[in-house]
């Protein structure tokens, strides 16, 4: 006869055993889940960031390495104003800068013709370059290099002095008499996820 205190497992006691092991195991499968998730939106959170400060960052390089030098574009017969902003219309502006550095032989060594242009079907803002201010062919510009998503409008404010305060579209009309540079620029990036992004840069 068996004792009692070798006695097996009824049935129901098995099936219930098994139930919780189950639940300890879906809480667990989920727990681990959520964790997994979290991390994979902090990672995301942490390369968004990166890529909107290297953004940033080249956006006021840009700004602060602008020179007031004149940009003729291939076959044109006249040039373009070391500035040139058409973000109202265009959703684009373009400036000549200086003193960047380059490999050596390279003509008009640490010039650029930088153009940065929002890209308003795809929602995108988009940079490219000329190496040079004066390129013999089209060929000679880079591509344009993705550099917000997610970007619903792009402005450009320049600040002229006191008199005239801040103004849209400089460079665009040749009768008014201003120097090639205004005193400060101000470029505003609408992003859908982060709102106004602003970058705020005094010229010499």
């Amino acid at each position: 006869m068996t004792g009692a205190g070798t006695r097996g497992l009824t049935l129901v006691e098995l099936v219930a055993a098994l139930a919780i092991f189950s639940l300890v195991a879906i809480m667990g499968l989920q727990t681990l889940s959520g964790m997994m998730r979290a991390r994979d939106r902090t990672a995301g959170a942490a390369g968004d960031a990166a890529a909107l400060s290297r953004g940033l960052v080249l956006l006021r390089a840009d700004l602060k390495a602008a020179a007031d030098l004149a940009f003729w574009p291939p076959e044109a017969l006249e040039s373009e104003p070391p500035l040139l902003d058409l973000s109202a219309e265009e959703g684009r502006f373009a400036l000549s800068t200086e003193a960047r550095a380059v490999l050596p032989d390279q003509q008009a060594a640490g010039t650029e013709r930088v153009i940065w242009r929002h890209d308003r079907r795809g929602e995108r803002l988009l940079r490219t370059a000329w190496p040079v201010l004066r390129p013999a062919t089209d060929a000679a510009r880079a591509p344009e290099t993705v550099i917000f998503e997610d970007v619903a409008g792009l402005r450009l404010r320049a600040y002229a002095g006191p008199e005239a305060g801040w103004i849209g579209g400089w460079g665009q009309d040749a009768g008014v008499a201003r120097p090639g540079l205004p005193r400060a620029v101000e470029v505003i990036v609408e992003s859908g996820r982060y709102g106004a992004l602003r970058v705020l840069v005094a010229l010499p």
